[in-house]
This record gives structure tokens, C-alpha cells and sequence, in this order.
């Protein structure tokens, strides 16, 4: 998910902020807690183009993900198509998607996103899965300092049957440099891609995302 709010930030710079605000480099840091269990995950973007980005995500089970992506504004809207490969210590993880949101105001933003999502485990004899995953939400700036976002996520397996749902609520102060943020998930979810089993336990998220 820290993918989707990095596009969403994007969106939300290409709205209110100047062109060297927008291409400027993003550092997120973020530590998740579910039940007992912590994880740390560091995440990079930069748009190295008007419209190429590259990222960068690692987390402290060890998982890696490299992506990279084509966005473009269109009026209002910020729209992105974007490639990515992440891999943990039992699987590989492609996944291809497209990202749009549209600014109904400076202050209402929503967003969209739906990917298809190859889960490859590194057993050859384990079959691996596909998934396609959608995520909607909105996010409104209460205050010049303080933005709050909702998403809602459906995804579903293309390899067998069912599907699941989950929510995230975010709260993020945004004072110039540095953006502070907290994140609560509940629902049936992964903690980290890296994982095989699916979460039914509420996780909290406490972040740190820097701006240069």
C-alpha cells in the first residue's frame, strides 16, 4: 500500500504544490505493528522524468521491491501506469497497475487503483497465484497541517476462488519538509507482500515521510 500513497502524494503535489516540490525525491520510513510482531520498511521514489518514476522498497523480513512508472496529469487528474518486481525470502512478486486520481477541490482528492499481481513461490513444486487487486479512497485536507484518507481495498484471486476486503484510515500532518503519519488497517490483509498467509489482525502503522 505505501506504493499507492506515494502516487497519492503525487497527485496531491500536482494540485497544490510548484513543480520543484513535485519532482522533488520522497523518503518514507514507517514502522507496522500487528499483534506483536513489528516491521520496519524504507521506501524511495523519484521522478527521475517529467513523466518516469523509479522506487524503491525494503523492509525488515527482508523483502526488496524495485518498480518503476509512466504518470501524466490530465486537467485535474494524475494518472500512472507502473511496473514493479519485489522479492522475499520464499517469493517472487510481479505486479503491473494503473493509478488515477482526480482533484475535486485543493482540499477533496480521490483515487483509484487496480493491478494484477503474480505471486511466484520459490518451491517450483508449489504452484504459484494471481491476484487482482483494487483500492478506492479520498482523501480532505481538514486543516492546512492535517489530511485525512480512506481507502478501501477488494481483492481477488485469479488462481482459486474467494476474495477478500480490507480498510486503511490514515491521518498525516504535513508541515513542509517532513510528513508525519498514522495508518490503521483492519481487515483481511498482507502485513508485508512478502507474506504467504493473509492477516486477519488490525495492524498500526507510524511513518515518517521526508520530502527534499
Amino acid at each position: 500500500m505505501n506504493r499507492i500513497f506515494i502516487l497519492f502524494s503525487a497527485l496531491f503535489l500536482c494540485v497544490q504544490a510548484s513543480a520543484n516540490e513535485y519532482n522533488a525525491p520522497q523518503l518514507n520510513m514507517s514502522v507496522s505493528k500487528t499483534n506483536d510482531e513489528y516491521i520496519g520498511t524504507l521506501t524511495g521514489h523519484l521522478q527521475a522524468t517529467e513523466h518516469i518514476s523509479v522506487s524503491a522498497e525494503l523492509d525488515t523480513t527482508g523483502y526488496l521491491e524495485l518498480g518503476t512508472g509512466y504518470g501524466f496529469s490530465l486537467g485535474k487528474s494524475y494518472n500512472e501506469v507502473y511496473v514493479s518486481y519485489g522479492r522475499g525470502d520464499l517469493i517472487d512478486v510481479y505486479t503491473l497497475g494503473v493509478f488515477s486520481g482526480f482533484a475535486v477541490t485543493e482540499n477533496v482528492l480521490l483515487f483509484g487503483n487496480t493491478s494484477h499481481e503474480w505471486r511466484e513461490l520459490v518451491f517450483d513444486a508449489i504452484d504459484g497465484t494471481r491476484e487482482w487487486k483494487n483500492t478506492v479512497g479520498a482523501s480532505y485536507a481538514i486543516h492546512e497541517l492535517v489530511k485525512l484518507s480512506y481507502s478501501f481495498s477488494y481483492d481477488k484471486s485469479l488462481s482459486q476462488s474467494g476474495h477478500r476486503t480490507y480498510q486503511e484510515v490514515r491521518v498525516t500532518f504535513t508541515p513542509k519538509w517532513v510528513e508525519p503519519y498514522v495508518q490503521y488497517t483492519f481487515g483481511d490483509h498482507r502485513v508485508t507482500p512478502a507474506d504467504i498467509k493473509i492477516s486477519q489482525d488490525a495492524t498500526l502503522e507510524l511513518g515518517l515521510q521526508f520530502r527534499f
